[in-house]
Parts: C-alpha cells; sequence; structure tokens
C-alpha cells in the first residue's frame, strides 16, 4: 500500500506509527536534496561565473572524496577563475583525482607531464597516466598516445602502435 494511503486513511497502524512514518519520509527526503544540491550548486555556481562560491563548495566535497569536485578545482587554478592561476596547483588537484582512479583528471594530469606545465616535464609519467586513462576510454588520453607513438615522443616511433591508438580512439567515439 501506498505511503501517503497509510498515513492519511484508517487502517491498522497506530497515529503514533503514522507521524513517525511522516517524520522519517521528510528526513530522508531532506538528506536527498541537500546532498544532491550541493553537487547542482557547485556547477550552478561554475556555469554562473561565481567561481569562488564553486571553490568553496568544491572543496567541502573535495575533503570527502568527491573526485569531480577535486577535477573542478584542478580547472579553477588552471584557468584562473575565482584564484590566480597556478599550474602547479592545478596538477596537484588533478593527481589527488587521478590517484583515486578519475580518468578525465588522469589524461590531463599526462597532458602536464607530457608539455611540463605545472609539473617537470616527464615523457615517463605522461604515458604512465595516459594508459590509466585511455584503459578508461578517455578520448583526449587514446588520441595523445596515438600522437606519441606516431611522433616517437618518449617511445619508440611506431606508426602501427600510433594507428592501433588512433582506432581504439575511433572504436571509443
Amino acid at each position: 500500500m501506498p505511503l501517503d494511503r497509510m498515513l492519511r486513511g484508517n487502517h491498522f497502524l497506530p497515529m503514533s506509527i503514522r507521524i513517525i512514518l511522516l517524520g522519517l519520509f521528510i528526513s530522508a527526503a531532506s538528506v536527498f536534496t541537500t546532498t544532491f544540491a550541493k553537487a547542482d550548486n557547485a556547477q550552478d555556481a561554475y556555469a554562473n561565473g561565481d567561481y569562488k562560491a564553486a571553490m568553496q563548495l568544491w572543496k567541502t566535497q573535495a575533503h570527502t572524496g568527491d573526485v569531480v569536485a577535486m577535477f573542478g578545482i584542478g580547472d579553477l587554478y588552471l584557468l584562473g577563475e575565482g584564484v590566480p592561476k597556478d599550474h602547479a596547483e592545478a596538477a596537484k588537484w588533478y593527481r589527488r583525482a587521478a590517484e583515486l582512479g578519475y580518468g578525465r583528471a588522469q589524461s590531463y594530469l599526462g597532458a602536464m607531464y607530457r608539455n611540463g606545465d605545472g609539473v617537470p616535464q616527464n615523457k615517463d609519467e605522461a604515458l604512465r597516466w595516459y594508459h590509466k586513462a585511455a584503459d578508461q576510454n578517455i578520448p583526449a588520453a587514446l588520441n595523445a598516445l596515438g600522437d606519441m607513438y606516431l611522433n616517437g615522443e618518449g617511445v619508440p616511433k611506431s606508426e602501427s602502435e600510433a594507428m592501433k591508438w588512433y582506432q581504439k580512439l575511433h572504436d571509443a567515439n
């Protein structure tokens, strides 16, 4: 029987139980709404150009292990939105998310190592992070691996290996 009918009708549940159930339902709805409002508010704040509010919300979420929030903070530092542009700080936040398995952050970190942007240039580290992201079919990582093999960046030049990565990119799209 639906909860609303149990709460309204003269059924077998005593009034005190009906009131408790109603209170539990309202509490659960409030927790659900609050939890999802936080994520939406950070994204909304960012989309509306309120980068300071996005930063505050994402920092709170990042401390609970939210990799998307960590990635968002990295973006703020990379682009200098609401904070001074700081590629080293962006790399720090991308690394946190990447180490927790977030593919987009792994790909960004690979690019930063490939180009020496915010971190010392290191083709081996670039390859390591690109491979982790490629395991999740992140298009930018698949493309970057193809480019690195095509050009012999940190790996022996190999058109066949490059084509393998470009084919995976094609298949992922």
